[in-house]
């Protein structure tokens, strides 16, 4: 369950917010960025044409510019046909000289109204139809609802009084990945530096690829118009130099909004757009901002950088005073070695049956251990975690006696604590699973436990097995009572959580 929370606002602090030019730090730290941008910028000028140069500089005054050809170490050389073919040999090998014209390299991609944009590819009876989706409350709403006045998170009573004539879906969650993930492999045959904010949220990085997309708008374009024909999914893209400036550019105009913020031009984009506009500041900071007269990012940039840390905590403040600025050194991260892995699902209605727990519980700690054994890891400690229908949570951790990435060690602990959690006569709706202090896997086989021995054999075997046929291919006893209440599909049991259906 995600679970949104909202800064608490000082009202003592936002008094002391002045409303005067920047001080001269603010000019010193803009100046400091400015240049470490130039410095990752920089890059070999193109040599132009001689007649483009010589029209271009007009006539000059310097007598030795009439002293005869100039040598041939001195005339600039053409590029030839070859080297300005972007897909050509020379570009490849990094023999061609670099363009010298900056590009805003980041681009944030954001899916439009994700999970209902996927339940209309699925059902094509949906489409130009407003659709909600979601138990209890709308977990995401079609742009036709959302034209009239639908937003997520609102309840179904109050959508469906907004828009009467609305389809409810409980969706398709197994689907949803499995979507995210062809996005995802669309956009890494344009650039291998795509970061996965959110299931339906990714950055690009282009740095480096201006011989490859010489009309850099066009293949922004292009890949926009791939993805809907290959997916059916719309998406929009915004693009700067830094990732805040690119979000917020992509979130202008949706559905299949396009907006590029060139270098130099973020202080021109930002200045008029709402503070609500700004990653960081909720409702309730807008509002008590606006109050004060503070209603755009140009207001806002003329408060001092203390008095918003006095009003939103040092960190927060520190964040909305760069980002304000269009200032954001965070960088296109590529996939890593998680630091942790949790699987959890929610059980619709709640139960108390100990037999179908405990059988969720192995099948989550299954999962765990296949994906502790994809990144080669062990983990040195577990946790569980049930929440009941009465919203009341019970999580404890156990450091296990020495890293494991066994499902079956795994599930004997995680039994243990489910026996220590579970002491009240009240339904569970949530079960997880976590481990932590995870670290390289170095086993090496035990010469006196041979069931140690026989159980790693046995899981590279399963594993195996699974990888070429299907997760569903092989199941534990508990596992297949589980399909009794679940379905299935190539890659698992179709649980309550997309993340489960990877």
């Amino acid at each position: 369950m995600d679970v949104c929370v909202e800064n608490v606002f000082t009202t003592l602090a936002i008094e002391e917010i002045n409303l005067n030019p920047a001080t001269a730090e603010e000019e010193n730290r803009r100046a400091s960025f400015d240049q470490k941008c130039k410095s990752q910028d920089k890059e070999a000028p193109r040599t132009r044409d001689t007649g483009q140069e010589a029209a271009a500089q007009g006539p000059s005054n310097d007598p030795s510019a009439s002293a005869g050809p100039a040598s041939p170490s001195d005339t600039p050389r053409t590029e030839t046909a070859a080297e300005k073919n972007p897909w050509s040999a020379w570009t490849w090998l990094g023999m061609c000289k670099n363009s010298s014209r900056k590009i805003p390299n980041i681009v944030h991609v954001d899916v439009d109204a994700f999970f209902a944009s996927v339940e209309q590819v699925l059902n094509p009876k949906l489409r130009g139809k407003p659709v909600l989706v979601g138990r209890g409350c709308v977990a995401s709403a079609s742009y036709e609802a959302k034209f009239r006045g639908v937003k997520t998170a609102m309840s179904f009573r109050e959508a469906l009084r907004i828009c009467p004539k609305a389809i409810v879906v409980p969706g398709q969650y197994e689907h949803y990945a499995d979507f995210a993930e062809r996005v995802r492999r669309i956009l890494e045959t344009y650039t291998p530096a795509v970061e996965t904010a959110a299931l339906d949220d990714f950055y690009l990085d282009f740095a480096g690829t201006e011989r490859l997309y010489p009309d850099y708008e066009a293949a922004l374009r292009r890949l926009q118009a791939e993805i809907f024909g290959r997916t059916g999914l719309n998406v929009s893209i915004g693009a700067a130099r830094t990732k805040v400036v690119a979000s917020i550019a992509s979130r202008l105009e949706r559905p299949r909004g396009f907006r590029m913020v060139g270098p130099g031009e973020e202080e021109d984009f930002l200045t008029p757009l709402p503070v609500e506009k700004l990653h960081g500041i909720g409702h309730v900071h807008a509002g008590a901002l606006a109050e004060r007269g503070i209603v755009t990012i140009e207001q806002l940039r003329q408060v001092p950088k203390p008095a918003l840390q006095a009003a939103f905590g040092e960190a927060i403040g520190q964040q909305i005073w760069e980002r304000a600025r269009g200032l954001d050194g965070r960088e296109v991260l590529l996939p890593s070695t998680p630091k942790s892995v949790s699987r959890e699902t929610t059980i619709e209605g709640g139960t108390i049956d100990t037999e179908f727990l405990g059988g969720l519980i192995e099948y989550l700690s299954e999962r765990i251990g296949s994906t502790l054994r994809e990144y080669g890891k062990q983990a040195r400690t577990i946790g569980l975690c049930i929440r009941y229908v009465d919203h009341f949570s019970a999580h404890q951790t156990m450091r296990l006696s020495q890293p494991s990435n066994d499902e079956r060690e795994l599930l004997a602990t995680a039994k243990d604590l489910f026996g220590k959690l579970f002491t009240r006569r009240v339904a569970v709706r949530l079960a997880g699973v976590s481990v932590t202090n995870l670290e390289t896997d170095k086993r090496q086989h035990e010469l006196f436990d041979t069931h140690a021995n026989r159980r790693w054999y046995l899981n590279r075997g399963l594993d195996s097995v699974r990888g070429r046929y299907g997760w569903n291919a092989v199941f534990y006893g508990k596992g297949l009572e589980l399909r009794e209440h679940y379905a299935t599909k190539p890659n698992g049991l179709v649980l309550s959580t997309p993340c489960l259906s990877r």
